[in-house]
């Protein structure tokens, strides 16, 4: 068996943990060569999508194993997912839960969530059974850029953050990539607005793009280890999903965004960071820029893993298996 080192770092607030592992299995390291040369037909987005939000299919595997109701709030489509006859016949939810986790998958800003999205979600039922699991379809590029995106967005948040208020529900916030990028500027912006305002417990942001303009040097050292993405991509997804908006606008980058709210309001910011991975070194500034403001949070840092390997627990890679784990862990106990 492969040696785990886990450490953990602590600023002098005691407000941030930080599990640094490094060990990489020879599953992953096959995976990793093998998809290298194929990463251009990965992650290009299939086809364009209408403006707004797009109603889902349901994946097969959710229809399976949970009761999955469609709703829609401001114009954004919803699914709410929650164990087998848990849903009354009038698609109400029996009794009420303490939790509700939406998730905003990521694909660039450009495309819906995957089979590996629904698949992590049909996990949160499982593993979370005091949460109702919630996926978003937001509005995605290059018809809905950032600037038409967010204000429906935006107001999205303000309905359901009142709605669980209304009935006591603890919220959380989990998004991968673009989707990272989304909670951590949507809870942000929306508290710069109003810092009263009902707002998130928790956000988990797993491989966050945190700066939109794409110019830490370090992306291009970090590149010629990545197996899937490249600086091209990243930069020209950012650019369609930002549109007339600024890339240091905080709307859109988190880096550039006053975490000073997360702190007071006790928001705590969990995230994940593969260090084969070029939005890394971001990711990194961004974890940084929370610990020195007092934030609370756990972050996990493996090295040698590449953009989103938690994802890939469904193929069960170990890192993968370890890492969605890790993340329920720390959604328990939030």
């Amino acid at each position: 068996m492969a040696s785990v080192d886990t450490t953990s770092s602590q600023d002098i607030k005691d407000t941030m943990t930080i599990d640094h592992r490094t060990n990489r299995s020879i599953p992953t390291f096959i995976l990793q060569h093998l998809i290298k040369p194929f990463n251009t037909r990965l992650i290009q987005p299939k086809k364009g999508l209408p403006g707004g939000s797009n109603q889902l299919e349901v994946h097969r595997k959710a229809k399976k194993r949970c009761d999955v109701q469609e709703r829609v709030v401001e114009g954004i489509y919803i699914y709410d997912m929650l164990p087998k006859h848990q849903l009354a016949q009038n698609g109400s939810a029996r009794k009420k839960k303490r939790k509700r986790l939406y998730y905003f998958a990521g694909g660039a800003w450009r495309m819906p969530p995957s089979t590996e999205h629904w698949a992590l979600c049909v996990e949160f039922v499982k593993q979370l059974p005091d949460t109702t699991v919630s996926i978003v379809s937001y509005p995605l590029a290059p018809n809905s850029p950032a600037p038409k995106a967010i204000p429906h967005l935006m107001e999205m948040y303000k309905c359901i953050m009142q709605d669980a208020q209304g009935v006591g529900e603890d919220v959380i916030f989990v998004g991968d990539s673009a989707g990272g990028n989304v909670i951590l500027c949507l809870t942000s912006a929306a508290l710069a607005e109003d810092e009263k305002a009902p707002c998130p417990t928790t956000l988990m942001a797993i491989s966050p793009a945190c700066d939109l303009s794409n110019q830490n040097p370090e992306m291009a050292t970090t590149e010629k280890h990545d197996p899937l993405l490249r600086t091209w991509f990243t930069g020209e997804s950012a650019t369609k999903w930002r549109d007339s908006w600024d890339a240091e606008d905080p709307r859109v980058t988190p880096l550039a965004a006053d975490v000073s709210a997360l702190v007071r309001r006790g928001v705590r910011v969990h995230g994940i960071v593969g260090s084969y991975d070029i939005l890394s070194p971001d990711a990194v500034l961004f974890r940084d820029k929370c610990k020195a403001a007092g934030v609370r949070g756990e972050w996990l840092h493996w090295e040698k893993q590449m953009h989103c390997f938690a994802l890939a627990w469904m193929y069960r890679l170990p890192e993968s298996v370890a890492a969605k784990d890790w993340i329920v862990d720390v959604l328990r106990r939030s």
